[in-house]
């Protein structure tokens, strides 16, 4: 009887590894607009000077972006996601930059990867 329920205890936790593991929810191909999915980026941008994007946690909100960006001394800062590639999908889009000085906040992908 306790050989059986270690059994279905080691069979219990690999079943939930297997079902945590992002690697086996991800998807080939961006989400329908509006849907989360893809990993999070978020871009600090000097206009015409560098560029510097990272891949951000899913807690990252578009002020923690802005925030981030801010303190490596951007002047803009834009929100993108990265999917899987497939044919004839460039495997990332991204929303519109905005101003870390200005009113205007950087907008969402339309593919949304959770921002």
């Amino acid at each position: 009887m306790a050989t059986h329920s270690r059994i279905l205890t080691a069979a219990w936790m690999v079943t939930v590894m297997v079902l945590a593991n992002p690697a086996v929810a991800a998807s080939p191909r961006p989400p329908p607009p509006g849907t989360a999915g893809g990993q999070k980026v978020c871009s600090a941008v000097v206009p015409s000077v560098f560029r510097d994007s990272i891949n951000v946690p899913a807690s990252w909100t578009a002020e923690t972006c802005a925030e981030w960006a801010r303190s490596i001394s951007a002047q803009d800062y834009q929100l993108g996601c990265f999917f899987e590639t497939r044919k004839n999908s460039p495997g990332f889009v991204w929303g519109q930059s905005a101003s870390l000085n200005g009113n205007h906040r950087a907008t969402v992908p339309s593919a949304n990867c959770g921002w």
